[in-house]
């Protein structure tokens, strides 16, 4: 047992010091040869003004020497493009180095140039204070900076920021919102971003009202009340009794003279007149007396029909404005009226 356990510990110790040693191992000749050629590719490109590649070859050289005077190239360069936020990030990777005191000159001066550089930028790099307005009860807001997120616990404290435009944006469940703004070096901004409720918070929904609902129309009804077709058959009765009866006197009184004027019921040329009108009135007063039982007909079926209704604003009495007239002239009769 006491044997397994001290292979163990060798095999860790074997293990600690390889890492150990790889992290320790230095830049291979191609490595070295790789990042002076992007050191001097860099300080060329730099000076035809082509700064974002320039920046591109001193980093590949930081990233393979990671040493004070290409970290210095870096942040230079930062500085240039206007990445005063980076190029302070670059300075503090510097000073993590630690100096060997063996160490070349040129990265010793690096060292102090790039303290130089770190305090005279110290004043130049603006700064905004991000406030979140209409965010609904209990949510907090996921803030971001150029879709770069802003850590909740520093939302309302100011922001370092490269000088520039940027774009600020809030979320939370129920709401969003954004704002872009410029801002110069040395400069500080406050910067209000209100959202807009995309979704209701819970409990704030209305329940919909009826008169927010479409509107139906009430079922149709049978009604058995009297209607314009009722009062119309009632109207042709009255005018049929009344005609019927009118033109019957007419008729009994013309059939009255020639019993006066005719003996043993022959009548003469002068009482053909009479014998006619006598006729004509007797026709006329049965057609007045088949109208009103047809009137009467058509009123009493309507009754028991009925007909569909709905409710309406106001009803009118559908006999109002019925106007019936009879009329009889020689040899016709009949109605006349308005509805």
């Amino acid at each position: 047992m006491a044997s397994r356990s001290t292979l163990l510990v060798a095999a860790a110790l074997t293990a600690s010091l390889a890492a150990t040693s790889v992290a320790r191992a230095q830049p291979s000749a191609a490595d070295r040869e790789t990042a002076r050629s992007l050191m001097q590719e860099g300080r060329d490109l730099r000076d035809k003004g082509n700064v974002k590649e320039a920046l591109r070859r001193f980093q590949g050289a930081d990233a393979i020497m990671h040493v004070p005077t290409t970290g210095l190239e870096v942040a230079r360069t930062q500085v240039s493009l206007g990445l005063l936020v980076e190029a302070r990030d670059t300075i503090a990777s510097i000073r993590k180095t630690t100096p060997k005191p063996n160490e070349p000159e040129q990265f010793k001066e690096a060292r102090t140039n790039a303290d130089k550089l770190d305090v005279a930028l110290e004043g130049r790099v603006p700064a905004i204070t991000i406030v979140v307005k209409g965010a609904p009860e209990g949510e907090k807001a996921a803030v971001t900076v150029d879709e770069v997120e802003v850590p909740a616990e520093v939302v309302g404290l100011p922001r370092r920021v490269d000088p520039g435009h940027h774009v600020i944006a809030a979320k939370t469940e129920h709401g969003e919102g954004h704002q872009e703004i410029d801002i110069n070096e040395g400069q500080q901004k406050d910067v209000e971003v209100t959202l807009v409720i995309t979704a209701p918070p819970p409990g704030s929904e209305t329940p919909s009202t009826p008169a927010q609902a479409e509107e139906t129309p009430p079922p149709a009804t049978t009604s058995h009340g009297p209607t314009i077709l009722t009062w119309a058959g009632v109207a042709l009765a009255g005018a049929g009794v009344i005609t019927g009866t009118v033109t019957g006197v007419v008729s009994l009184s013309k059939k009255s003279q020639l019993e006066s004027q005719c003996l043993d019921h022959v009548c003469g040329p002068s009482s053909y007149g009479t014998y006619n009108a006598a006729n004509t009135f007797a026709t006329i007063s049965t057609i007045g007396f088949v109208a009103a039982g047809a009137g009467a007909g058509v009123a009493v079926v309507s009754l028991l029909v009925g007909h569909s209704t709905q409710p309406a604003p106001a009803a009118q009495p559908p006999a109002e404005g019925l106007r019936v007239t009879p009329w009889i002239g020689l040899g016709g009769a009949g109605l006349s009226g308005a509805f």
